[in-house]
């Protein structure tokens, strides 16, 4: 059913649900896992040096970070293929899909609500609109005393 699993991964705890979700999802079906996290570079940049700073510092914080979901997937006996990619969040990985034939995206999500949402918008909303494979949301909401876990299939 999955062969290629695209997960969005920023090393965010709602991101790391969604990456052990992808390991299980590889195990069951025998899939590809490639973690990719998006540097969001300036829309309007003054120079090329402002562009090629911003991909210097998410080379440096995502460089770690993917090699923390690596270390992760081979607790798991998983090889995961990882990548940094400038652009925007929904539309990088809507495109990747597309170029590379993704089967399914995961996603962590961080359970925006009310302004927040309608001002930040939601990077899993709209890869739900952009994609054209399945998407999977992995939600963890605290509410309460106690906490619980959702997944939404898109």
């Amino acid at each position: 059913m999955f062969n290629k699993i695209l997960v969005g991964y920023d090393g965010s705890p709602h991101a790391r649900k969604a990456l052990h979700v992808s390991f299980d999802l590889a195990k069951k079906y025998g899939a590809q896992i490639t973690a990719v996290s998006v540097a969001h570079v300036p829309d309007f940049a003054d120079t090329r040096d402002e562009v090629n700073g911003v991909m210097e510092d998410a080379k440096d914080f995502f460089g770690k970070v993917l090699e923390e979901a690596k270390d992760l997937a081979a607790r798991e006996g998983l090889s995961l293929t990882t990548r940094i990619v400038p652009g925007h969040p929904a539309d990088t990985l809507a495109r990747l899909v597309e170029e590379e034939g993704y089967d399914l995206v995961v996603l962590g999500a961080r359970g925006l609500s009310g302004i927040k949402r309608y001002l930040l918008g939601s990077v899993s909303e709209a890869v739900v609109r952009l994609a054209s494979c399945p998407v999977l949301i992995i939600k963890g909401k605290n509410k309460g005393k106690g906490t619980t876990n959702s997944t939404e299939v898109y």
